[in-house]
């Protein structure tokens, strides 16, 4: 972030170079600029004595807390009778860090003067950051680089992962001098675009795992760095891994299955259960996953008269997948979308109330859905999935209908997960499955719904 330009004239130059600074850290490539506009309505209340107020560590620290800026550039300009005094410094998020330093006296006032001068030490400054781009990400032995082709990251590129531990100051300047870092291991990047990069870890050096805040540091291949630019069709898409995921989820909520035979009869009440989802990642772009649920309960009569008053309730379900993952902006941790076909068969199970006209019955074909997420925060992920199964076969236990003349079964279900650690989430969701076979000669129906509140967790391996 650039901080309001201090001059001695009133704002009339400090203005002019603060747009052309301004434009300068939009247009580059080597950091991420954050606007300060946020900032300027509570800094206009202290038009009289800003310069004392940005000289407070606090009144820095709290600045980039609420615009969430890395580090903050600062530019006085005095005027005086032969020239201007020109000083530039980069301050850490913590108020204190000074990274850069750097003061000139020119000989004229011209803005664009001022401006370029201020350009040329932050071109300099750009050469001392001692870290080529940041992971932002952690999958497995994947992660994500806030940094692509802008930063000359290119697939096939070898990397070294290290750990900042500590800061060095000069003891009289109180400047950042050095960094102290512990080395990760070693990657190479598997796939780029231009702002963001994917890099798999081939080595670890130590018995510590990659987290998000390490450094990347491009490595040098004959004395230079690898610079030629690669077309994206080049990208491997089976240079991902082999990755998968494993979910353990409870659910809690309410099931209910209703009879037109033809007077209604609904049976319903609180189900609880177990649902294990795995997936496995066969490419980059294609997977395969496996969901087994169990649902038990006990349903009480809602309307109609029936037999028994209580019926156990054992509901399964079972899913076979294999999809397709896009990837809009080419990174896992990006948006998702995922499309996918397979076999699915859904049991609604009761003990005891054929007499009662219904009986266990099940739903099986072939399965179509599709499942959106999109990044809410860095931690958190939001998603939508729908389901269906085509045309399913009916069946039941026990003759109460026959063969049915039509079947619809789907399955909608909306949730977010908590990224706890690099290698697991916490999951929380609520969904609803539904399914009906209705029959024409006579006209009867039979219906089964659930719908639960799921709790759980997934782990990545």
């Amino acid at each position: 972030m650039l901080l309001p330009v201090r001059d001695s004239v009133g704002g009339a130059l400090g203005f002019k170079v603060f747009e052309e600074v301004e434009y300068y850290l939009k247009d580059s490539e080597w950091c991420y600029y954050t606007s300060n506009s946020e900032i300027l309505n509570i800094l206009s209340n202290y038009k009289k004595n800003l310069d004392t107020i940005l000289q407070n560590p606090e009144v820095i620290k709290i600045i980039s807390e609420k615009t969430q800026t890395g580090s903050m550039i600062k530019v006085n300009i005095i005027n005086e009778v032969t020239g201007v005094d020109v000083s530039v410094k980069v301050i850490g998020e913590n108020g204190t860090d000074i990274f850069f330093k750097e003061s000139t006296k020119l000989t004229t006032d011209e803005p664009k003067v001022i401006a370029q001068t201020i350009k040329n030490w932050l071109s300099i400054y750009e050469k001392q950051i001692p870290y080529d781009g940041q992971v932002i990400g952690v999958l497995g032995n994947q992660f994500s680089i806030d940094v692509g082709t802008n930063r000359s990251l290119f697939p096939g590129n070898d990397l070294l992962l290290l750990r900042p531990l500590r800061k060095r100051r000069h003891p009289l300047l109180k400047e950042i001098v050095d960094w102290e870092s512990m080395k990760i291991g070693s990657g190479k990047v598997i796939h780029s675009t231009e702002t963001q990069s994917q890099g798999a870890i081939s080595q670890y050096d130590t018995k510590k795992r990659l987290k998000i805040g390490d450094w990347v540091i491009l490595k040098e291949k004959d004395g230079k760095q690898i610079v030629e630019e690669r077309k994206y069709k080049d990208d491997n898409d089976y240079e991902f891994g082999r990755l998968g995921e494993l979910s353990l989820l409870f659910n809690i909520g309410k099931a209910s299955v209703t009879a037109e035979n033809p007077i209604t009869k609904k049976l319903g009440g609180t189900a609880l259960g177990v649902e294990l989802l795995s997936t496995l990642w066969i490419t980059r772009k294609y997977w395969a996953g496996l969901d087994i649920s169990r649902i038990v309960g006990s349903l009480s009569p809602e309307e109609g008269t029936f037999t028994n008053n209580s019926n156990s309730l054992a509901n399964s379900f079972f899913r076979l997948k294999a999809g397709y993952k896009y990837l809009p902006l080419g990174f896992f941790y990006g948006p998702q979308i995922d499309a996918y076909v397979g076999y699915g068969s859904y049991t609604y199970g009761l003990d005891s109330a054929v007499s009662d006209g219904i009986t266990e019955v099940s739903f099986s074909g072939i399965l179509l859905g599709a499942k959106g997420s999109i990044p809410i925060q860095k931690m958190i992920r939001a998603y939508v999935e729908m389901s269906l199964l085509f045309s399913p076969t009916y069946s039941e236990e026990s003759t109460v209908y026959g063969e049915a003349d039509s079947t619809r079964n789907y399955t909608i279900e909306i949730g977010g997960k908590y990224l706890y650690s690099p290698n697991m989430t916490f999951d929380v969701s609520y969904g609803v499955n539904s399914s009906k076979a209705s029959f024409e000669s006579p006209v009867r129906s039979i219906s089964a719904k659930q719908s639960t509140f799921k709790l759980g967790t997934t782990f990545t391996f």
